[in-house]
Formats: structure tokens, sequence, C-alpha cells
């Protein structure tokens, strides 16, 4: 069975021991690939001269599979996970419901993450999902947000300097935007959050919106200096 590669993905397989992929054919950064790219996962280094069938070159899991998945081109890429011997299987690693995550459970997994705000946008910045950590963190009720401009929790000088559409700017260039500045809450309060901003791609990697990952720093040192004192 073939999937989509992507980063989360590709971090797991590296933290499972993972050090070489297989490739269906050679990849050129340069170049526009027409056809998928298939990578097999393989633990010991293969011998060049003895790949199996349907592969033609080999590389170290932390290089080209890196810039293919990173890739602003059209290049498609396909990880072959059920596969034998020393390569990745659904028993060793995932299994088909991991790849089957419903909406609900992802959900679920959101709004576990209470002290993080997790707000996704479209290409536009406008808002279009929200976790409770982010009502949590901004103030906003989910459906008073929901259709709104992020700049709506980015403070009046900023939105003046043209930030939002900056950090926007520089997730989509360089795959991720750092966001630690002073953000304000629904009621006009500020707070220092930090986080980061990364651009959201569907499987044929056309663009639709971005992901704000962030945290109030002030609540985690509050909470950090209620711990010492216990």
């Amino acid at each position: 069975m073939q999937i989509i590669l992507t980063p989360q993905l590709l971090g797991d397989l590296i933290e499972k021991g993972y050090t070489y992929m297989l490739a269906n054919i050679a990849f050129n950064e340069d170049a526009d690939n027409k056809l998928p790219i298939v990578l097999k996962p393989v633990k010991q280094q293969p011998d060049v001269f003895a790949l199996p069938n349907g592969y033609e070159t080999y590389y170290r899991i932390t290089r080209e599979p890196l810039q293919m998945i990173s890739s602003p081109g059209n290049t498609v890429v396909m990880l072959d996970y059920a596969s034998d011997n020393d390569s990745i299987t659904g028993n060793t690693v995932y299994n088909d419901s991991y790849f089957r995550m419903s909406e609900d459970f992802f959900r679920q997994v959101l709004d576990s993450l209470e002290d993080y705000a997790v707000v996704t946008t479209d290409t536009n910045g406008d808002v279009n999902s929200w976790n409770t950590g982010a009502e949590k963190v901004l103030g906003f009720k989910e459906e008073e947000i929901l259709g709104e401009s992020a700049k709506a929790f980015f403070t009046p000088e900023d939105v003046a300097a043209g930030i939002p559409e900056k950090e926007l700017g520089t997730a989509l260039s360089e795959g991720r935007a750092i966001d630690e500045r002073y953000h304000m809450r629904k009621d006009g309060t500020r707070f220092w959050g930090s986080g980061l901003v990364f651009p959201l791609y569907d499987e044929t990697r056309v663009h639709h919106g971005f992901t704000k990952i962030m945290r109030n720093l002030r609540d985690r040192e509050a909470a950090e200096k209620n711990a010492d004192n216990i």
C-alpha cells in the first residue's frame, strides 16, 4: 500500500531507526517531475548493484527525501510502507486506522491541547478552525471568530505595519514563520505569545491555508512559579 509521504511520517520513520530510502526514480530538485516518486524505507544501506525490482536508486533518509517533501514544485512523493524484509510494515510502525484518522478524533486531539492555541486559516488568513486552547488563550469562542481575519488577535500597530501578511509570506517561502510578539485577546488585553506558523498543503501540494500554533508564555511562567511554590 502506498500513501502520501508527509514531514510527520518522515520524522516518525527516522525515530524508528530507518536510515535509507529506496527510490523508484532519481530525484532532481530542479526538474518538473511528472511521475510520482515512490520511496521505501530501509534500515541497512542498500547495495546499489542489487536493488529490489522497481527501484533504481536510494537516498539517506535525512537528505533528498526531506527536499522532496519540502519542494515547492509539483513532485508527488509516495511512501511504500507495506513491504517485505527490513522495510516498514503496518505491524511494525503504523496500522490502517492511523491513516484513517476521523475528523472527530482529530478534533479531540486538538482540543486536548488546552494550553496551546491551534488555529487554521485559509490562504487569505481568515480563520476556519479554532481549538479550545485558542479560546482559552485568545478569548474568542469558535463561533465568534470563524470566517474572521486572524488580524483580530494582532496588535493594531502590528496590523498597521503589515506583520500578519509578512508572517504568512515567510511561512510560504521558508516553510514556517516564528511568531513571537504581543497578541490581543478579545477583551483588548495583550499577552506575549510564542509559536509557529506553517503553510497547509493537500496531497498534491496545492496550498490551502495555514496553521498557527501558539502559547501564552506569561501563563506558562506563572504555572511554573506556582509549581515551584508547592
